[in-house]
């Protein structure tokens, strides 16, 4: 029988329009889920980063209670601690950068329902991190005095910095296990974990901070000694804790003895796919931060204690960024996995927004109190003078660096870690660093300048990694 042309044209029209009318309906349903998610996208974010920024704001104040306490003794304990810092940072940054890697295939494993994958993500990143903490925790104590020599250590820190440098590189091993498993929970959108055991982690590092340093009844005041122990003390409870709430919780990535920890060659290399431009963004920034550091260091004791009575005290500020930027990585690896990009946008422009609002206010904070501010920290007047006027300059940049780091997060938890690296490169490498060269020792001008290079690089990453963020390349990101 032949097929009427008339009824195979009727067809046709009646399967378009079902086609059209389908389509439609799906739009509708897209666009009423948009609206619904607009309402409860602040909610979620809020869920997410309220244990993320207590947390954070904790460590923060137990810092500059620490730094207070150290401050006390006087600018060369200020000065001692502060050298040790950046070396510290570049050994972080090795696990660290895994860390990322791991971060943003967990998120992307349980938005699409692949435990097993996200499992072995957690073994592989618990190995890696075992490894290199034992690593660096060797070098660090054996060329400790190296490393605060090359610092610019003075006479009147050397011993000091020196005696540091070695309980925080004996810290490294406790502090590599914990990082990881921070980074896997939160990835997997867990923070209220993370915050409970980094919170008692802390509480013990100011206990015994100040028992040991001030001494109490028969225990000794240890000075500087004391408040590396303390620190110490209070890495081994994290890295304790944290293995426990691992193994407890009720999310598929949980471990147990049970588990065969083995190499798995594939999800290594998986994991370092995103976590290898990682760690040259964080050796980047590491390296160019400690030549930073030791340009300001040759000022002398004093510019250089109030440089790192500032950095400080602005860590509140930068602590809101960074847990809006953790947030950023795990909303957007968990969206991109259940194949919501337009969600993963939704969620990084609500929390750039909000970063922009909180730096406003602290900022604001910072340049009315910052002599007041200052003043807990220390008596030497000269100190809080340099530091009140550094806060001052710090209100330019605070705006730049949250909006950034979120923006970055965003970038990472996409699998797109190629850029926020080319964003440090840029800022810190090809503008702080040649700045501050210029401006101090070319010039001759004094620690502002530092502060002045660095907003000048945190705008500068921020336009790179924005401009990324806004071609919507990271959505086809494979990982």
């Amino acid at each position: 029988m032949s097929e009427n042309p008339k009824y195979k044209v009727v067809c046709d029209e009646e399967l378009n329009c079902n086609i059209l009318k389908e389509e439609e309906s799906l739009k509708e349903e897209i666009k009423k889920e948009k609206e619904l998610s607009k309402s409860e996208l602040r909610k979620s974010i809020i869920n997410f980063t309220w244990p993320c920024m207590a947390e954070l704001m904790l460590i923060s104040l137990i810092a500059i209670v620490n730094q207070a306490m150290v401050g006390h003794l006087g600018a060369y304990a200020l000065a001692a601690v502060g050298l040790t810092n950046q070396p510290l940072f570049v050994g972080i940054a090795v696990f660290q950068s895994f860390n990322i890697g791991a971060t943003a295939l967990v998120a992307r494993f349980i938005g699409s329902k692949e435990f097993e994958n996200a499992k072995s993500v957690v073994i592989q990143t618990l190995m890696i991190s075992i490894i290199s903490g034992v690593v660096l925790s060797a070098l660090g104590f054996i060329f400790a005095d190296k490393i605060v020599l090359g610092m610019g250590a003075k006479e009147d820190t050397y011993i000091y910095a020196r005696m540091y440098m070695r309980y925080m590189s004996i810290g490294f091993i406790f502090q590599a296990i914990p990082t990881a498993i921070t980074s896997i929970l939160r990835g997997a959108g867990d923070t209220k974990s993370p915050m409970r055991f980094n919170i008692v982690a802390n509480i013990v590092n100011i206990l015994a901070g100040f028992l040991l340093i001030y001494g109490f009844f028969f225990i000794p005041a240890l000075g500087v000694q004391g408040a590396a122990i303390g620190t110490t003390l209070a890495k081994v409870t994290s890295c304790i804790l944290s293995i426990h709430a691992l193994m407890t919780c009720k999310l598929p990535i949980a471990i147990s003895i049970r588990d065969k920890f083995k190499f798995d060659g594939g999800m290594l290399k998986r994991i370092m796919n995103i976590g290898f431009a990682a760690a040259g963004e964080q050796l980047a920034m590491r390296v160019g931060f400690i030549i930073y550091t030791k340009i300001i260091a040759d000022l002398g004791t004093v510019p250089f204690a109030a440089h790192q009575l500032v950095i400080s005290i602005t860590s509140l500020s930068f602590n809101f960024g960074q847990a809006l930027g953790m947030a950023s990585t795990s909303f957007m690896g968990r969206n991109l996995g259940m194949k919501r990009p337009d969600r993963a946008a939704q969620y990084c422009n609500e929390l750039r927004k909000l970063a922009m609002g909180v730096s406003i206010i602290i900022s604001l904070c910072f340049f009315f109190f910052g002599r007041q501010i200052a003043s807990l920290f220390t008596g030497d007047q000269e100190v809080i003078a340099i530091t009140a006027y550094l806060l001052k300059l710090v209100i330019l940049m605070t705006p730049a660096q949250n909006s950034q780091m979120v923006t970055s997060g965003g970038l990472r938890g996409a699998g797109d870690t190629r850029w926020p690296l080319l964003a440090t490169i840029s800022g810190v490498l090809f503008i702080r660093v040649p700045l501050v060269i210029i401006l101090i020792k070319g010039f001759g001008f004094g620690v502002g300048a530092a502060w002045v290079a660095g907003i000048f690089d945190q705008y500068a990453r921020f336009a790179v990694v924005y401009a990324r963020f806004l071609s919507g390349k990271w959505k086809k990101i494979k990982v």
